[in-house]
């Protein structure tokens, strides 16, 4: 009698098990893809379509310059180094 309780009790953690992950296991594994994706998305900068979506001629306008910046947008740019080419004789 006891060996017949102990493989009761043994199939029934089998199956209880094999009931768990089959419906618990893709649950926890796509959430943990879905939060993996979020956080990728979060350092590549993407943003949501649907998230972003503006009506139609909407404009907007950031600036990321410091208050206390006082250059100009040419000064910003860096130096201007004018070229010309030399024509090299073909002897």
């Amino acid at each position: 009698m006891t060996l017949l309780r102990t493989l009761l009790i043994l199939a029934l953690f089998y199956y209880g098990f094999k009931l768990i992950v089959k419906f618990l296991l893709p649950f926890f594994a796509q959430r943990w893809v879905k939060k993996a994706q979020e956080r990728f998305d979060e350092q590549q900068g993407y943003v949501n379509p649907e998230e972003a979506k503006k009506r139609e001629g909407e404009v907007n306008f950031s600036n990321t310059k410091s208050q206390g910046s006082s250059k100009t947008g040419k000064e910003e740019l860096g130096d201007y180094i004018d070229f010309e080419e030399i024509k090299e004789d073909e002897n």
